[in-house]
């Protein structure tokens, strides 16, 4: 009887306990997005940068930027 009502519970609760799992890996998860989204760009689209001047000087083709 009582694992009955265990399950019961469990059955009850388990939507509730899923969005509460999802909610604190939404939360976990969203300052490493936000570092990754500030770290991402190291220039601007289409911008000329460090790295690929220096490649073209080693005579080495650099793919556009997509």
């Amino acid at each position: 009887m009582k694992d009955e009502q265990f399950m019961r519970v469990w059955n009850d609760g388990h939507d509730h306990f899923n969005a509460d799992i999802t909610r604190a890996i939404t939360w976990l998860a969203e300052p490493f997005r936000r570092m990754g989204e500030y770290m991402g760009p190291a220039s601007a689209p289409g911008e000329d940068s460090v790295f690929t001047r220096a490649a073209a000087r080693c005579g080495i083709n650099v793919r556009a930027a997509r």
